[in-house]
């Protein structure tokens, strides 16, 4: 078979896949070019991933039938549909798959905005319904978007009017939902309609066609509704008969989760890095690859993707039951080795991607195979059983929990299951699958089959005699082997072949790997009766195939259940893994109410870099309210470049957030309380494709904090404060710092070179403490980092000496020691008035130290320390009034 594209189609596939116009062709027909571009089998498919996968588009594939071009074959990333066994299945793919739906309007009584949404995944056949309140800066959608990972946004007509309908303000809303989806990465399309005008009723009623039974207690609202059915007509899932009744549908809850943002999913790399020194993506340098040790597709997705518990990564749990019951599930499988070894090493590995089997239930492209391997691992779930029971009798205190999320879900499985797998043992020819590895029916079961059968085992038997005399004729150890598209045939090693000739033996394959493959006259013979027999038996059993899978289609739910339990118990077996048989040391975190105000972890370490090779990791202390005199909640930390400073900052937050998905983390002991929500503001980044600079890239991050963090969150910030002046920068540190401090009140470790901010400890001692990474000068004056974190604040930045480091040229640094001297020298003639002045501000606190520093923007305008004008507009794009 060969495949053509033409015309467009030709031009992107050789410009976008192929990177080459090398195989475009060119013909002439009724006067006109006509270009084209031919592919072979191994292309098509190429063209089928690299088309839907990467370029995001639908795909149609069309045949000459009788001299009438006819569809053959149809797909999208949202619904495969044809091209379902092509591309085959992955984590990629299950993430790509998710597209959304949005209704936004006003509030008639406050500022905020009323957004409506829906998600749709129709490879794990999900649909998700959400319903908040956001404020201008959309973070409740980015948070929601952050778990539900959609790729592309159907924004429906009615939204776009509602922010254009005030004059007032339009193009900012517009922005900060536009830069909402830039950050997440999510594609906006303006959709063609909002079903407005049509019967409520009747979208309902569609809609609710594709939903299981057992959900259709949801009664989603008119915006939902509308939401659902453009992601429908989008995905044309009611083209296909096959989706009806086969969805389930989810509520979407923020509460109960920790809030996450994509700037702080990106700042703690959970499954992405920046670029290595190399140029490529240090794939083995995430969160995700570190504490992944699934054997299960299911347990992979469970990590990052959203199944119905939640996306564990993307959403770490706020509620401290549930994060108890994991963390005693991991601590049982701790102490029991052998239990979690045999989970780990034996059965969860021969568990077989459930979802891929039940889509191709649900798309009627099952046969007995797909039933037999779902048969398999109903007899594996008696196996699991078992040990989930020892597990449980031994666990102590720890067996409610062990009950409660691996023992009772896989037994009630167990039970539903029983009537599944007595129906294949009494209509699959078991003992027959076992030996041939083929699939068919038992021939008991009808009388026509009972006679094949029969017949096909004397020829099986004939053939095995044909085999003893070829033996004896050859005085060679010679086989009897057969595949599907030979038969039955001999195979001997390659010394006989010339004997083989010369005797008129019919050789079909002779290799050095395999030795030959032959025939004889009788051999053949038989083959041609059995594939006869084989033949008529396949379409005798037919029929009686068709009944068996669709049967077992009616366990698609009780499937689609166990996948999810399965999922769970190999996440949190891969986190007893990695506890237990890790090198380093990890433990359980003592986790407090979030009311307790307490946040110290002993020897913390990052969780990824000190599992790289040739790494010899420097742990660090956090401390803030240790002991109940303790009211420490903000780290001023200082220090040199590439000290460790936002090491520490990332060791904390992904301790935290270990803590909180259920696993042990890398320290000597850890207490914290429950923390609602981590906000992150590291590193230089800009979107330069998406108009974003670094700068306000900083601010948007910077805003989403002020707007978004609340007294229980963990704020962390690396070098605000950097991507414009000197003396702008340190005011918006300054003014952002303070207001921290004052009105949200949360823990913050706040990373700085301005080491004029430690007059923050000086104006909150009893909140705020100083402390740096050591370093050291040695008898050479190289300065030697130490990574440890001690208290203090650090004399100096060490630029100079860092460059120096890095191989920086001399006469650089010379020149740039030179200026350095030079502005020192001036700083130090800064006069006594201008001193005095200073130490003014620095005994004025909150809203005092505010309004002084806006007076001093509007009516100090020549102050030799800052640009009034551009401050005073940073200082109003933050909000500070």
């Amino acid at each position: 078979d060969f495949y053509t594209c033409y015309e467009d189609d030709a031009f992107l596939v050789a410009t976008e896949i192929f990177l080459s116009e090398v195989g475009l062709r060119r013909f002439q027909t009724a006067g006109r070019e006509i270009t084209y571009h031919n592919l072979n089998n191994a292309q098509y498919g190429r063209v089928v991933r690299d088309v839907i996968l990467l370029l995001h588009y639908r795909l149609e594939v069309y045949g000459l039938s009788e001299g009438v071009w006819t569809l053959k074959a149809k797909g999208s990333l949202g619904c495969l549909g044809d091209f379902e066994e092509l591309i085959g299945n992955s984590i990629e793919l299950s993430e790509l798959s998710t597209i959304m739906a949005l209704s936004i309007t006003e509030e008639t009584s406050s500022d905020e905005y009323r957004v409506v949404a829906a998600f749709c995944n129709a490879q794990d056949l999900r649909m998700t319904i959400a319903e908040f309140s956001d404020a201008e800066h959309f973070s409740n959608l980015e948070k929601c978007i952050v778990s539900l990972m959609p790729h592309e946004c159907v924004l429906l007509p009615s939204s776009s009017k509602a922010f254009t309908s005030a004059a007032s303000g339009a193009d900012k809303r517009i922005n900060q939902l536009d830069t909402a989806f830039k950050r997440a990465n999510v594609t906006k399309i303006i959709g063609e309609k909002d079903y407005s005008d049509c019967n409520p009723k009747k979208l309902e009623e569609e809609v609710m066609a594709l939903i299981q039974p057992k959900y259709r207690d949801f009664h989603p609202s008119v915006l939902h509704i509308r939401c659902l059915y453009a992601l429908v007509k989008k995905l044309l899932l009611l083209n296909d008969t096959n989706y009806v009744g086969q969805f389930s549908l989810f509520d979407y809850k923020s509460a109960g989760f920790m809030y996450l943002d994509m700037a702080a999913v990106k700042a703690l790399e959970l499954f992405s890095v920046a670029y290595d020194e190399d140029g490529g993506v240090a794939e083995s340098s995430t969160l995700f690859e570190r504490i992944n040790r699934c054997r299960t597709q299911q347990g992979q997705r469970l990590l990052p993707d959203l199944p119905i518990i939640g996306a564990w990564m993307r959403r770490p749990l706020v509620d401290l039951r549930q994060i108890s019951e994991r963390l005693d599930v991991v601590e049982a499988l701790g102490m029991d080795k052998s239990t979690t070894d045999t989970l780990h090493d034996d059965i969860l590995r021969r568990i077989p991607d459930i979802s891929t089997l039940t889509r191709k239930l649900i798309h009627k492209k099952a046969g007995l195979q797909e039933c037999y391997r779902l048969y398999q691992l109903v007899c594996l779930l008696k196996r699991l059983e078992e040990v989930l029971s020892e597990l449980y009798k031994r666990a102590d205190d720890l067996a409610p929990s062990v009950n409660e999320l691996f023992y009772e879900p896989i037994r009630l499985s167990s039970l539903q299951f029983e009537k599944y797998a007595a129906l294949i043992e009494s209509a699959v020819d078991i003992q027959y699958c076992e030996e041939t590895g083929n699939y068919r029916i038992r021939p008991d079961i009808d009388e026509q089959l009972n006679h094949t059968a029969g017949r096909m085992r004397e020829i099986e038997e004939s053939c095995q005699k044909a085999l003893d005399k070829m033996s004896s004729r050859l005085s060679e150890n010679v086989k009897l082997d057969s595949n599907s598209s030979i038969g039955f045939y001999f195979r001997c090693t390659m010394k006989a072949e010339k004997y083989l000739r010369q005797n008129g033996l019919r050789i079909v394959e002779a290799t050095k790997g395999t030795g030959v493959k032959f025939t004889s006259k009788l051999l053949d013979e038989l083959n041609a009766e059995y594939r006869d027999l084989q033949r008529f038996y396949d379409r005798a059993q037919g029929e009686l195939v068709k009944t068996v899978v669709e049967t077992c289609a009616g366990y698609l739910p009780a499937f689609n259940q166990l996948s999810d339990n399965l999922a769970v118990i190999d996440v949190l077996v891969s986190f007893a893994v990695i506890a237990s048989g890790s090198s380093y040391l990890y433990v359980r975190p003592q986790i407090l109410d979030k009311g307790e105000r307490c946040l110290v972890l002993k020897s913390c370490r990052h969780p990824v870099l000190e599992a790289l090779e040739d790494c010899n990791f420097i742990p660090n202390d956090v401390n803030m309210g240790e002991s109940l005199d303790d009211k420490t909640r903000f780290l001023l930390l200082t220090g040199a470049n590439m000290g460790g400073k936002s090491t520490y900052l990332r060791s904390c937050a992904l301790t935290v957030l270990l803590g909180q998905i259920g696993s042990f983390v890398p320290c000597t002991s850890a207490k914290f309380s429950v923390v609602d929500g981590i906000h992150t503001r590291i590193g230089s980044c800009d979107y330069q494709c998406k108009g974003v600079s670094t700068f306000m890239a900083e601010m948007i991050d910077s805003a989403s904090i002020l707007e978004g963090a609340s007294a229980n969150s963990l704020v962390i910030i690396d070098e605000l404060g950097r991507g414009t002046s000197t003396y702008d920068g340190f005011g918006i540190a300054w003014a952002i710092a303070d207001d921290i401090l004052n009105r949200i009140k949360c823990f913050c470790i706040f990373a700085t070179h301005f080491h004029e901010m430690v007059t923050l400890q000086e104006l909150y001692p009893e909140f705020v403490r100083s402390i740096c990474v050591a370093t050291h000068m040695d008898e050479n004056n190289q300065l030697v980092l130490l990574y440890r974190v001690v208290p203090g604040l650090a004399e100096h930045s060490f630029g100079l000496n860092i460059a120096n480091i890095v191989g920086m040229p001399s006469t650089v640094i010379a020149a740039a020691d030179e200026e350095l001297k030079n502005l020192e020298k001036k700083e130090a003639g800064e006069s006594a008035e201008e001193r005095a002045f200073v130490e003014k501000l620095k005994c004025l606190t909150g809203e005092e130290l505010r309004n002084a520093i806006l007076t001093i923007c509007f009516e100090c305008s020549d102050a030799p320390f800052m640009s009034c004008l551009r401050f005073r507009n940073l200082i109003s794009f933050l909000g500070f009034h």
